[in-house]
Formats: C-alpha cells, sequence, structure tokens
C-alpha cells in the first residue's frame, strides 16, 4: 500500500502556505504521475472536483479515492441524506437544508449554527451564531456571495461546546477526528493539538472511544470510500455530537500523528 499525491497541487500549496504536501514527501510518499497502473494506495490532496480525480486516477484502478466512492462524501447535504436513507441516526444537532427557494421550515428553531454543504466557513465567533430571521437571512446571503448564488444553506441548531482550552481565535472545541478504513475505526486525533498543548478533555477516555468507535463504524457504513473521517464535538454535557464526515484522502493531512 502507498502514499501519493499530485505534484500540480503544489504551486496551490505553496501559496497557501500549506505545509501538508510538504510533510507527506518527507513520508516518502510518491507522485500520482509517476505511480504504475498495478500500484495500490491513496492519493492525498485537495478536493478538486470528481472530473478532476478522474483524470488522475482513471487508469490506476487500485488507487483510492475513486469518483464513484467520494461522491456521496463531498458535500454535508449530501452526507446527511444518505444517513437518512439508510435510516442511520447518531446523536447530532437538529439540522435543515434550505435551498434558494425553499420556504423557511416551520420547525425550525433558534439559536442556528449556519453554513453551506462544502465548507463550515463562517463569520468567525458569536457571528456565526443566528438568533433570528433577519440574521438567518444576513449570514445565508453573505454564504451565497461567497460560494455561489444558488448555494444551498444549512441550518444547524446550536450546540453549547465543551471547551478544550484557548488560542488567538478564542474558545477551543472539544472536537476528535475519527478515522475510519474499509468500514473500521482505526484511529482518532484531535483538531488543535498544535493550538493547545494540554487540552482539558483529551486524550479521551476508553468509554469516549468506545462510542466515538460506534457512531463512526455507523456513519461510515453507507458509503463506498474505504477511507473516511468522521467528525465529532463533545457538549457541554459530556455528549459527543456527529458534526461531518468527508473522504480522509482530503482531510485533515495535517493530523500528524495519525500518520
Amino acid at each position: 500500500m502507498k502514499l501519493f499525491y499530485d505534484k500540480n497541487d503544489l504551486p496551490n500549496a505553496k501559496r497557501l502556505r500549506d505545509k501538508r504536501l510538504d510533510w507527506l514527501i518527507e513520508l516518502n510518499t510518491l507522485e500520482i504521475q509517476q505511480s504504475h497502473p498495478d500500484d495500490m494506495g491513496f492519493l492525498f490532496g485537495y478536493e478538486s472536483g470528481v472530473e478532476v480525480l478522474a483524470r488522475q486516477v482513471g487508469d490506476r484502478p487500485h488507487i483510492h479515492d475513486r469518483p464513484e466512492e467520494r461522491r456521496d462524501l463531498i458535500g454535508l447535504d449530501d452526507v446527511l441524506g444518505k444517513l437518512d436513507d439508510h435510516d442511520i441516526h447518531v446523536p447530532m444537532s437538529m439540522t435543515w437544508v434550505i435551498g434558494l427557494d425553499d420556504e423557511i421550515p416551520n420547525d425550525l428553531t433558534f439559536p442556528l449554527f449556519v453554513r453551506t454543504p462544502k465548507s463550515s466557513w463562517k463569520r468567525g465567533g458569536q457571528q456565526s451564531k443566528v438568533t433570528n430571521l433577519k440574521e438567518l437571512n444576513d449570514e445565508a446571503q453573505l454564504l451565497r456571495r461567497s460560494f455561489g448564488w444558488d448555494m444551498p444553506i444549512i441550518a444547524r441548531q446550536w450546540l453549547d461546546i465543551a471547551v478544550a482550552g484557548q488560542w488567538m481565535y478564542g474558545d477551543v472545541p472539544q472536537e476528535i477526528r475519527t478515522w475510519v478504513m474499509d468500514g473500521e475505526p482505526v484511529a482518532w486525533s484531535f483538531h488543535y493539538l498544535d493550538a493547545v498543548a494540554e487540552p482539558n478533555g483529551f486524550p479521551p477516555t476508553t468509554r469516549d472511544l468506545r462510542q466515538l468507535k460506534a457512531m463512526a463504524a455507523s456513519i461510515a457504513g453507507p458509503f463506498r470510500s474505504r477511507l473516511i473521517a468522521a467528525d465529532f464535538v463533545r457538549d457541554v454535557r459530556g455528549k459527543w455530537c456527529f458534526i461531518e464526515a468527508g473522504p480522509g484522502a482530503v482531510a485533515g493531512t495535517a493530523h500528524e500523528a495519525v500518520f
């Protein structure tokens, strides 16, 4: 099993001052352009769309993710829809997906955290917390100006999150990524170890890990991707809640301890 990267990602990584590919290269990761058709492994890099991925791995049948494997993991709305289709229920905030021409759901309750399907970017801090319809509309307009005029908006019931510590941007949440390989959770990593040296609530207890493993395995079940990253956050009551999932091959290659 080998690791691969696309050399065409290097200019973007340099421009963004993204050290992930540098770090992967230090692990003797190979250029996908130099791979053999029979090579087995994973391609790590940016999410550039299914068409680009098809060109990268199309004639390399044993390198993952394949386009058909990744398709249902690209957007949070796709992930949530897949889980709903398979009647999979894990603890998470009540969530509404609001299309451009959709009426505001009758059961919508405030406060909300608002984002798009493909990015959790927001204005930051308490400004991502909307408390009424006007604030929801304002946030939706800002997100659509940034990500596309017809972008669906995902509104999630606000969680009071357990704090791991403090950094330059404020509170650091107790947030964990669980890595699932071939349907089996195999590792976990804390998002902010580079920001908080001794975070509250970490490392997780055996009970925490047992719960995270069960939730991650359940979430990964409907998807075909061989490597999935599932993110969870702990609320102030100590309950772990599902945030999102995505293809592990593009998710957080900076989580060094996992590799």
